[in-house]
């Protein structure tokens, strides 16, 4: 689940990545907020509570034209390439740290607007493709709403200083499923022998 979700750009691309993440708070700002006054605070929470997760990463609000925000929300009717209504994110890095993330946000999206906004705003941490297989909000498969315990574990992970962005995906396969194997309390030998010669996503 972490080498799909962090170590590839998006589902269709079978170029492995290396690690990306914020390295630095996050400055969020809403740029129309009385378009969906319902639903600020709704994404400030989900946006925090990701961020909680990395133990390292502060969000602070800032206003919506205040040139120092990185993570900037808007509310609007998307259209996808397939013609769908969505919800989406997009993130710029510079060596291969996060600096700046935009999230939009359907307001028409309906009932499962609170998995939309999570699921995006996850994307927005640095897990920017899907794995599917695993019970994640950022798989199509489970659907889910809320941050999972899998989710949790992938975060922690990720965030874990050990890890240092712009890793190559080898490298970052087996230290994150030795501090996957940590998290879970896993036995060493077993975690040596199933990480030991990780290769990143498959092809």
């Amino acid at each position: 689940a972490f080498d799909e979700s962090v170590l590839r750009n998006d589902d269709d691309n079978a170029k492995p990545a290396s690690v990306r993440k914020w390295t630095g708070p996050i400055r969020l700002a809403f740029t129309n907020a009385s378009r969906a006054p319902g639903l600020v605070d709704a994404t400030r929470k989900a946006i925090g509570l990701v961020a909680a997760e990395t133990a390292t990463i502060t969000v602070v609000d800032v206003a919506a034209d205040d040139g120092s925000a990185n993570f900037v929300v808007s509310f609007d009717e998307n259209e996808s390439a397939s013609g769908k209504r969505n919800c989406f994110a997009r993130v710029w890095f510079k060596n291969w740290a996060i600096q700046r993330a935009e999230l939009k946000i359907n307001p028409a999206y309906g009932t499962s607007i609170d998995g939309c906004i999570i699921h995006e705003g996850t994307h927005a941490f640095g897990f920017l493709s899907h794995p599917h297989g695993a019970d994640s909000v950022l798989s199509y498969v489970y659907k889910r709403r809320a941050l999972t315990p899998v989710d949790i574990l992938l975060i922690r992970t990720l965030y874990s200083p050990r890890l240092q962005v712009g890793t190559k995906p080898a490298a970052a396969s087996q230290l994150a499923c030795r501090i996957l194997g940590e998290l879970t309390q896993t036995a060493a030998a077993d975690i040596e022998a199933v990480c030991a010669d990780r290769k990143g996503p498959s092809i």
